[in-house]
């Protein structure tokens, strides 16, 4: 790979996020987050694509890709939306949220692409890592290093997490970023704040990937429980096996279709749709633990990668 300055085309923007205003969250202004740390000016560009993104559809996915995301001092990890999702494949035997996710990707219908600036992928100890939104392909990616992909000029530009490389490990965070997933077939872009992520990398692809961080109250409302809701409905209507079970547990009125409140009135997942990490202060701005007010919902996920050539509207060669 060549040696190139990182690129400047790229106007970058901060993510505008949605705030809470419900119940007893008061309203608060946007949130101003910058990367932590300065980013690298040198290094070389190393080019990856996602080729298998991790939902935690179990207790052992839900531990296993928890990052500890408001950086409390006690080092206890998050991941509320695995909690959750392992409810919900819990309580109706045979919903499944991985295979639905695999499909998306193996036929190129989401790409997620990662541009990492490094000087030596062994030990760095100022590093960037930046996610972008790819379009979708019209072939399915061979994830072998030869596919290619172009950067979705329409999505947000996210900023760079900052972090180091320790022994081939990144560690970054905390960042902002916008990221898409699939949730029962239903597709979902969330704005993450306090990212924190953690990666094995070299040249050849990113094993053992985590990312975490935060959304909005307002945001998960918006966005992800009527993903779900959805998804759940797409099921019930297409799955004469795991349909009954799903309308027992979650349809309160028994009349075949699971809403968002049903969900969010649920006894057994009270808790696990409600905040559970104070990010933003008083003032609105990223501060952990200041106001006590617990204004953001956890989210971790696992990702793999493997090297992929993709533009940003200028060609880059790997």
């Amino acid at each position: 790979m060549k040696m190139k300055r990182i690129f400047a085309a790229i106007n970058v923007g901060l993510i505008v996020m949605l705030l809470a205003a419900c119940g007893t969250l008061r309203s608060k202004p946007l949130p101003t987050l910058v990367p932590a740390g300065a980013p690298p000016t040198t290094g070389t560009q190393f080019y990856f694509v996602t080729n298998r993104l991790l939902l935690p559809a179990t207790q052992a996915h839900k531990q296993e890709f928890a990052l500890n995301i408001d950086g409390d001092t006690q080092k206890r990890t998050d991941n509320l939306f695995g909690e959750l999702l392992t409810l919900l494949t819990s309580t109706a035997q045979g919903l499944e949220m991985q295979t639905n996710l695999d499909q998306v990707i193996n036929t190129g219908q989401l790409v997620s692409l990662h541009m990492l600036l490094a000087d030596d992928l062994a030990n760095d100890p100022s590093v960037a890592w930046t996610i972008f939104q790819g379009q979708k392909s019209t072939s399915a990616p061979n994830f072998n290093g030869s596919d290619k992909f172009t950067v979705d000029s329409t999505a947000p530009t996210n900023l760079p997490i900052i972090g180091t490389l320790t022994n081939g490990h990144f560690t970054g965070g905390p960042g902002s970023a916008r990221v898409q997933i699939y949730l029962l077939g239903v597709p979902v872009e969330v704005n993450l704040i306090g990212i924190r992520l953690e990666a094995d990398v070299s040249a050849t692809g990113c094993t053992n990937g985590k990312l975490g961080g935060g959304m909005t109250v307002d945001e998960f409302r918006a966005k992800l429980l009527p993903a779900i809701a959805d998804g759940l409905n797409a099921v019930i209507n297409s799955d004469q096996v795991v349909s009954p079970p799903l309308i027992k547990a979650f349809d309160s009125d028994q009349n075949g279709t699971i809403t968002v409140q049903e969900l969010e009135n649920h006894p057994l997942l009270r808790i696990a749709v409600s905040p559970d990490l104070d990010l933003l202060d008083a003032s609105g701005a990223f501060n952990p633990g200041q106001d006590g007010v617990k204004d953001s919902y956890s989210i971790g996920l696992g990702f793999t990668c493997v090297p992929a050539v993709f533009s940003t509207g200028t060609v880059l060669v790997p």
